[in-house]
């Protein structure tokens, strides 16, 4: 549903430029149809332009049109209504909003929600999810959630439960106070003693190191003295990569809220399309991969076409602390209001950083 190479060059592709003139009309023109949902015409831009405080003449502004349908960002709903904006078009017009996103006015509301709706939550993967509420309700569309991959945070705790002789639970807790639960299966049985011993073992021997760094170590040689109890570490732990490379691939890695939004978004949908779109959803695997491939931007859009027909996904990444991140996607129609949807995502993300740092510093 999701092919990445595509994708990739429908993001980065260069787009036709516009003259200054021809750039505002469409800007204009695009802002109205996402208000309206309807086809302009030459007088209800002509309306709202103007240029060094004077109006443009209709029939300047239709020529102006008729150049932008020309060069492929507009075209005519039926031979004798207004225009509407091309794929090509919306592409434009968000690569302009990308461009300005850190001086994009934040909306005063949303400011106002976002302090009423959170609560003081000690721990990050909770306030994570909080902020995924938050998003869903304040769009009216589909949010999701990348959580951090857990190979990469600094640990300050690991704990394992016994659940049964072959089964224990891993309790990871992180520097960022993120903390996970890992359900591993083990190739042979274990007594509580042990496990005892392996946790006052990792806890004791690898304090702020990362799990990849604690795999590495053990594999390069066991400690003196501790031979029995490292070995049974190391076979608790290979088990536990296992199962946190199968999260990490997306299966409990990807929170979805307000699939219902997305549902009952536009009457008359594709059927067939809407199904498509919901089942590489529910699929997981390749919706996270494409979002990891975004982590390095601070806002990416892929519109209809990119992903399915008449939808957008925009996807903003979030940072927990040490260059750690996970990101925070809104699956909705190609017409929404992206200029309000940046400011709020930027909003929520900066508001949530700010929050993690405080509790960090608390701790």
């Amino acid at each position: 549903m999701f092919p990445l190479s595509l994708l990739k060059r429908e993001l980065y592709k260069k787009v036709t430029q516009l003259n200054e003139r021809e750039e505002q009309v469409l800007k204009i023109l695009i802002e109205q149809h996402i208000q309206t949902r309807e086809a302009l015409s030459s007088g209800a831009v002509a309306v709202k332009y103007s240029e060094n405080g004077r109006s443009l003449s209709s029939a300047t502004v239709r020529n102006v049109l008729h150049t932008l349908e020309e060069k492929g960002f507009l075209e005519k709903a039926h031979l004798s209504a207004g225009r509407i904006p091309t794929r090509q078009g919306f592409r434009f017009y968000v690569n302009q909003l990308v461009d300005q996103y850190y001086h994009l006015e934040m909306p005063a509301d949303a400011k106002t929600h976002l302090t009423r709706y959170i609560q003081d939550i000690s721990d990050t993967r909770s306030l994570l999810v909080q902020y995924l509420d938050f998003l869903k309700d304040e769009t009216g569309f589909m949010s999701l959630l990348v959580f951090p991959s857990l190979f990469n945070m600094r640990l300050t705790r690991v704990e394992f439960v016994r659940l049964s002789p072959r089964r224990v639970l891993m309790i990871v807790t992180t520097r960022s106070n993120l903390y996970r639960q890992v359900l591993v299966e083990l190739d042979r049985e274990i007594s509580y003693e042990e496990l005892i011993s392996v946790n006052r073992y990792l806890n004791r021997e690898f304090p702020g190191k990362t799990l990849f760094q604690i795999r590495q170590e053990l594999i390069r040689g066991m400690k003196q003295g501790v031979e029995q109890i490292d070995r049974l570490a190391r076979q608790i732990l290979s088990s536990s990569f296992l199962e946190i490379e199968r999260m990490d691939a997306g299966d409990d890695e990807l929170l979805v809220r307000g699939m219902s939004n997305l549902v009952s978004q536009k009457e008359g949908q594709d059927v067939h399309q809407l199904q498509g779109l919901v089942f590489s959803v529910e699929e997981k695997h390749s919706i996270v991969e494409l979002i990891n491939t975004c982590m390095d931007r601070d806002v990416t859009v892929f519109l209809s076409g990119e992903i399915g027909d008449d939808y957008s996904m925009i996807i903003s990444p979030y940072g927990i602390g040490n260059g750690i991140k996970g990101a925070f996607g809104l699956l909705g129609p190609v017409c929404m209001d992206y200029r309000r949807i940046f400011s709020t995502m930027r909003l929520m993300t900066g508001t949530l950083m700010s929050a993690i740092m405080q509790k960090n510093m608390g701790n």
